[in-house]
């Protein structure tokens, strides 16, 4: 987020150039923070309000404005439009760029609200939400503090522990990271090219265009481009470098135009529709970043050249409310994700209408405070001492010595209440692997035994405990996910072979599979990729392309054919669970062509029929170990009605199983739910670790009526003899037993 400087105005006022040099060395408050200013653009003012409150209302009402998140590529290009003009003035007007000067400005005007914001999130975490996410919130806090919250969340996107966690106060800090890199990566270039064109080999802004049309062309191609971690495209600096540098192009050469007054206002009403078009018609469906941010961000760049030509745009957008939000849309946009975290209900993901509009008024009063009492102050107020000290070195040295502090203070706080949560919760994690569920008073899916259900004591503590149930898989499991690779588990020299295919709920059948086959004398191979359900078809996650599933589809289908395995076990498919599939018959199509791949090869296929999705109600999931935290008491506050969570949608894999020669299902579906209701705590032990994935400790209680199933199917399907001979040995032991 950057501002023009209210400044008297002896500049040019189409070219935005600097009139005149500015004095070396002035004595009078400030001038060591700047030597060149540009001037006062009220349009541009009422461009980021409407990008700011096409964000907020996205966030607030998600129906409204499906394509609210494009605000944040607005943001993107006025923010290159304007750093690239003030840094093109000043080296046109001095022959070079001060980068301390621009750095100590930047971090001045952005650090201050932004700390404050900061610390103000992880202290609400405390209070507000339960322990399950404090850990991830002080990580995230502390990224944002330190500018690399987009890179977190690259790594979170393709992480398995990411999957159906709750989203951090801060995670929209993302936008504000990739901003910050931008100010420190691209001041440097302009400085080099201010230097040689000072040398008068050639003019800066000849020097400068190149560049920005190679990092326009290159990164615009990584945006479009299918890639292995598609998820992480939304986030990351190289996706979305080409929006600040198609603001950059604007500055160095948009504004150099001689463009007609007429061609000028028509520009800017048909850069405003642009704007407005992709708010309103942009949705979750489509791949983003990608061609389709052009729409957003080639209208914001027509604006801007569009600027004050008559009949233009800029009175609408100079209309005082507009120009008061945009000035204080940063502090809106610090303060609007916080707020409406903390106000929305445990696993909710819209606002009712009064806690909406309470969210957005306290955004608003909280924005204006921070103004006037924050970012005014330390800009050129009461904090601002550091610009009225007479030597530039000693004014520097004071503002990034602040910044310094204030970098250090948050990231450090943050550090400290997320290791200290973490060292609780790792504590509690080897607690619950190292006790047996073995334990009597642990039945887990025993209690829902149809002919001998055991008996549940009461007053047991819940394991895993509800702090830490989202970590109940142990990191062993991780790599096969989050990479897309081979796992080998059993006995990798046995003759048998298992593969468990698909995506996370496949992959939360891995602990119990592990078990069976090391006690059977198996080799299961793992081939697992997260939210890629092993089908043939497009898929789109979280309003991002998967084009990574369409990478790794083919490359499962080359492992199986070189495993040749005895059975190939799968699961996923509930619709619920994903956002973008195609049509039920498109999904029921894809999974049979994958099948009949591996049928094709001798494998016989067995599908687990998926596990339910716990919602509040339609469309709102519900997780789970937060509202067991929040419901200590009365665990029951969580379970939800079967035909919300399984009943009312239906599963792809198991209509495609139907009719289907060589395929099966299991149904786990009565050792989690009964006629009614599925309950989020079983025989005293916590089903899931999230809204749909189930924990690892159920998952072992699950193991023995697993094992059976698998082994009574096999059977059926004549299974080779080296298997028949282990399935009659251990019927007779059980029978033995009992």
């Amino acid at each position: 987020m950057v501002e023009y400087i209210k400044f008297p105005i002896f500049l040019r006022k189409q070219g935005l150039r600097y009139a005149g040099k500015a004095p070396a060395d002035s004595s009078f408050s400030g001038e060591f923070l700047s030597t060149t200013h540009l001037p006062y653009r009220n349009d541009l003012q009422g461009l980021r309000a409407i990008a700011v409150i096409a964000v907020l209302i996205f966030h607030v009402w998600p129906k409204i404005f499906r394509g609210g998140f494009v605000g944040v590529d607005v943001f993107f290009v006025i923010s290159g439009f304007l750093i690239t003009s003030l840094l093109i003035a000043e080296g046109e007007a001095t022959g070079r760029v001060s980068l301390l000067r621009f750095w100590a400005r930047r971090l001045m005007r952005l650090l201050p609200a932004a700390s404050v914001v900061l610390l103000a999130a992880l202290v609400g975490a405390i209070f507000f939400l339960p322990r399950t996410e404090l850990v991830g919130t002080a990580y995230h806090t502390m990224a944002a503090a330190l500018y690399y919250e987009n890179w977190a969340l690259v790594s979170q996107a393709v992480d398995y522990w990411a999957q159906g966690t709750a989203p951090s106060p801060v995670q929209h800090f993302w936008s504000l990271s990739i901003e910050e890199q931008f100010y420190f990566a691209w001041p440097p270039l302009v400085a080099l090219a201010a230097f040689i064109a000072h040398l008068g080999r050639a003019s800066l802004r000849s020097l400068a265009l190149p560049l920005l049309l190679i990092v326009f062309f290159s990164s615009l191609v990584l945006s479009v481009l299918p890639i292995a971690e598609a998820d992480a495209a939304y986030f990351k600096t190289t996706t979305r470098l080409w929006e600040l540098a198609l603001g950059a192009i604007t500055a160095v050469w948009g504004t150099k135009l001689e463009i007609r007054q007429w061609v000028r206002a028509l520009l800017g009403w048909l850069g405003l529709v642009m704007v407005v078009a992709a708010i309103l018609w942009i949705n979750e469906t489509m791949r983003f970043p990608g061609w389709v941010a052009l729409l957003p961000t080639l209208g914001t760049a027509f604006m801007i050249v569009s600027h004050d030509a008559p009949y233009a745009p800029f009175r609408l957008l100079s209309l005082r409310p507009m120009v008061y939000i945009g000035d204080i849309s940063y502090a809106i946009y610090l303060w609007h994700w916080p707020v409406i975290v903390f106000l929305r209900p445990f696993g909710e993901q819209v606002l009712k209408p009064t806690t909406a509009a309470i969210a957005v008024a306290t955004t608003f009063a909280l924005a204006i405070v921070t103004k006037y009492l924050i970012e005014d102050p330390f800009r050129h107020g009461r904090l601002a001492f550091h610009m009225r000290l007479r030597s530039r070195a000693a004014g520097l040295t004071a503002a990034f010595a602040m910044a310094a502090v204030m970098i250090a203070v948050t990231a450090s706080v943050s550090a400290y209440a997320g290791k200290r949560q973490n060292d609780i919760n790792e504590t509690l994690i080897k607690q619950n692997f190292e006790s047996a569920i073995a334990d009597k008073r642990y039945p887990g899916a025993a209690a829902m035994d149809a002919k001998y259900p055991a008996a549940v004591p009461a007053g047991v503590p819940l394991k895993p405990n509800p702090q830490i149930a989202e970590m109940d898989m142990r990191y062993r499991y991780r790599d096969c996910m989050n990479m897309g690779k081979v796992c080998t588990f059993g006995n990798p020299d046995a003759k048998f072979t298992v593969v468990l295919a698909g995506d996370s709920h496949a992959m939360h059948y891995a602990p119990s599979l592990e078990t069976i086959a090391k006690k059977n004398n198996w080799k299961l191979l793992v081939m697992v990729k997260v939210a890629c359900p092993l089908g043939e078809f497009p898929l789109y996650s979280e309003g991002k392309y998967r084009g990574d599933c369409d990478l790794w589809r083919p490359k499962v289908l080359r492992w199986v054919a070189e495993a040749k395995p005895d059975f190939v076990i799968t699961s996923g498919g509930l619709t619920g669970v994903y956002g973008g599939l195609p049509t039920l018959d498109k999904q029921i199509a894809g999974y049979r062509k994958i099948w009949d791949a591996f049928l094709a090869q001798g494998s016989k296929v067995i599908v687990m029929r998926d596990n339910p999705l716990m919602k509040y109600s339609k469309g709102w999931e519900m997780k789970i170990p937060p509202c067991l935290v929040a419901n200590a008491n009365k665990v029951t506050a969580c379970t939800r009605p079967r035909q919300l969570t399984l009943d009312s949608m239906p599963d792809a894999m198991v209509r495609a199983a139907e009719n289907m020669k060589g395929v099966s299902v299991i149904d786990l579906i009565p050792y989690l739910c009964n006629k009614d209701t599925c309950p989020p705590v079983i025989g005293n032990v916590v089903v899931y670790r999230d809204a749909h994935h189930i924990t690892e400790t159920y998952m072992n209680t699950l193991t023995p009526y697993i094992e059976d199933a698998l082994l009574r199917l096999m059977r059926s399907y004549q299974a080779p003899r080296r298997l028949a001979e282990q399935i009659e040995t251990q019927a007779a032991a059980d029978k033995k037993i009992q």
